[in-house]
């Protein structure tokens, strides 16, 4: 017997021993190879998949007025960067989870006044499904969001000058919404869930926003207290979904109804177009609602013309 029979006779024991496959890793996927019959189809070959996906995007914003005689004429310069990445481990079954973790992050100059960080949002989503029917699935939700730096209200006093007060700060507020329900999977589309147990949780990190502003609450949390807790109902509607591989919408939708309040509504929309390999437009838009911020629906629209890249 030659040195290569050898070798093929010692490498089939051991793989005998070792059981009857083995794991092999190929593009972000682990998958099973059957040894006994390689050739079964009812043996599916993938046993999981982790998959990822980034995407960034960077625009340069500049409005300067000269003899402008209708409405403000604020001059200033902006930064906005925005980094999305999304992972998802599924088994192939029964099991699926996602992530999702949203940054959105402006630096503002006036030129006559102030610097600022507008917007700044940051966002971790995570869902665990279980399947029980093809599109049908058990779900644990979870929300998190908050800001990073410091934002402030500028007001001038009778005086004329400019004054400061803190508005928010990092983890200030921190809102945590999550649930256990039922989803819905819209294949190629996104999910709909339906929180049938859920909480919100509000914790306030920095007690100088009571001071500053001379409230009593904040979020709804008292002035003599760091957090809350409510309970109720969410539904959460993602939509992730590209078209022609040059427009892409994402569409996040969070409700949630505290049994004795009105509802808490955030809901960002955003459409983008690819121009080419690294230039992308896009508009966002942003609606909240929440009562213990203010009694009408805040809007804010954002366009932006930047530099872009996909991995």
């Amino acid at each position: 017997m030659g040195t290569r029979e050898a070798l093929v006779v010692f490498c089939t024991w051991l793989i005998s021993v070792m059981g009857a496959g083995q794991n092999l890793v190929m593009n972000d996927t682990v998958v099973m190879k059957t040894l006994n019959d390689p050739a079964d189809p009812e043996v599916s070959l993938v046993k999981f998949r982790f998959t990822q996906d980034l995407e960034y995007s960077v625009s340069f914003t500049a409005l300067v007025y000269y003899n402008w005689q209708q409405g403000e004429h604020t001059n200033l310069v902006s930064l906005v960067h925005h980094l999305r990445y999304k992972s998802q481990f599924t088994n192939f079954r029964n099991i699926i989870i996602s992530n999702y973790f949203i940054h959105f992050l402006g630096i503002q100059y006036f030129f006559d006044s102030i610097s600022r960080f507008h917007p700044d949002e940051n966002t971790l989503d995570t869902r665990m499904e279980l399947k029980i029917g093809k599109n049908l699935a058990f779900n644990v939700f979870s929300n998190f969001t908050t800001c990073f730096f410091n934002s402030y209200n500028y007001t001038k006093d009778h005086n004329g000058d400019l004054l400061k007060t803190l508005s928010a700060s990092f983890l200030t507020p921190l809102l945590w919404t999550f649930s256990t329900g039922l989803g819905w999977n819209f294949p190629q589309w996104g999910t709909l869930s339906l929180g049938l147990s859920a909480a919100k949780f509000t914790w306030i990190r920095n007690r100088e926003v009571f001071s500053q502003q001379n409230i009593v609450e904040f979020y709804g949390v008292p002035k003599g207290k760091n957090h809350s807790i409510e309970y109720g109902f969410s539904m959460h509607l993602l939509v992730d979904k590209d078209f022609q591989n040059r427009v892409h919408w994402n569409c996040d939708l969070l409700i949630f109804k505290n049994y004795e309040k009105p509802v808490d509504l955030v809901m960002k929309n955003l459409i983008g177009l690819r121009i080419n390999k690294f230039l992308k437009t896009s508009i966002q838009t942003r609606l909240f609602y929440e009562r213990e911020v203010s009694k009408t629906i805040q809007f804010e629209n954002m366009v932006s013309l930047g530099f872009y890249f996909n991995l």
